[in-house]
């Protein structure tokens, strides 16, 4: 009987973080038994090895490691790794590892909150249908993994370059609106594909708490240059915030309106172009880009 696929994941002393890599692993069913080590002091054995196993390889299935996944911070000499040297495991670096698995994905880093709820990039995603995966951490130790049909991973930025080094995995997405912008009127916030504001896209009522409304209105525009519908981030940005069908003011679309920075009147021809209503293939680019 061949032995069940078991991995001991060897994690540098005192690292932070290091569970969302367990819950991943358990999310993608992997038997996973994890040792800290700073290559120094006596090894843990137990369940690593059997007593006797020779004598009793019809137990193969139920004994020790098969595998073993370790941070580039865990030298060759270090204990566990000696020891998986001497029975033939096959060795390999986290990243290494990560970077196969997120080969086609793509990654979109997100500040970590305050609340346990999930990110708002997600919800976003999730909503507006595009299947998005999550890694992210609820509380002190406690992480939630989901893994969705679509493209895109929710990630925590500091979770990144803390754990993993700021190493940078899978595609980078194409950007719709690579120039868009926020500007924060009277009584509403405006958001434009371009820099000049030509571009109208849409409205949304101001944020009520300062503190986050950079963060919130950044987001906004991560969905729209990864081609979330306006009329999907609008929806969802509602619902969140419990803003009730006809909260919003008249609204006053800057497309033909005098603005005299950029010497537009409304009797002259803006050469702003329209929105695309069309959905984006999101699953369909697979492995382009």
């Amino acid at each position: 009987m061949w032995p069940k696929q078991k991995i001991l994941l060897l994690v540098p002393r005192g690292l932070d973080g290091w569970q969302g890599i367990l819950c991943l692993l358990n999310a993608l069913h992997r038997s996973v038994m994890v040792r800290e080590t700073l290559g120094e002091g006596p090894m843990d054995l137990a369940d690593l090895t059997s007593s006797g196993l020779e004598e009793r390889a019809f137990d193969l299935a139920d004994v020790g490691p098969t595998e073993i996944l370790y941070w580039s911070q865990i030298p060759l000499e270090d204990p566990y790794r000696q020891w998986g040297l001497s029975r033939g495991l096959m060795q390999t670096e986290l990243t290494e590892f990560l970077h196969r698995y997120w080969a086609e994905e793509i990654l979109l880093p997100v500040p970590q909150t305050e609340t346990k709820d999930e990110p708002f990039l997600w919800r976003i995603l999730e909503k507006a249908g595009f299947e998005p995966s999550l890694l992210w951490q609820k509380e002190e130790g406690q992480w939630d993994v989901r893994i969705g049909s679509g493209l895109h991973w929710i990630v925590p930025a500091a979770w990144l370059l803390n754990c993993l080094g700021g190493e940078e995995f899978g595609r980078h997405p194409q950007s719709v609106f690579p120039e868009s912008c926020w500007i924060r009127r009277e009584d509403r916030v405006e958001f434009y594909g371009d820099q000049r504001h030509y571009e109208y896209l849409g409205s949304l009522l101001p944020c009520i708490d300062y503190a986050k409304e950079d963060r919130t209105y950044s987001i906004v525009l991560q969905a729209l240059q990864i081609g979330v519908p306006w009329e999907a981030i609008r929806r969802i940005h509602d619902a969140s915030l419990n803003i009730p069908l006809g909260a919003y003011p008249r609204e006053n679309i800057r497309w033909y309106a005098n603005d005299v920075t950029w010497d537009i009147t409304r009797n002259e021809g803006t050469g702003r172009t329209p929105v695309s209503t069309e959905e984006p293939e999101y699953m369909a680019n697979r492995g382009i880009g």
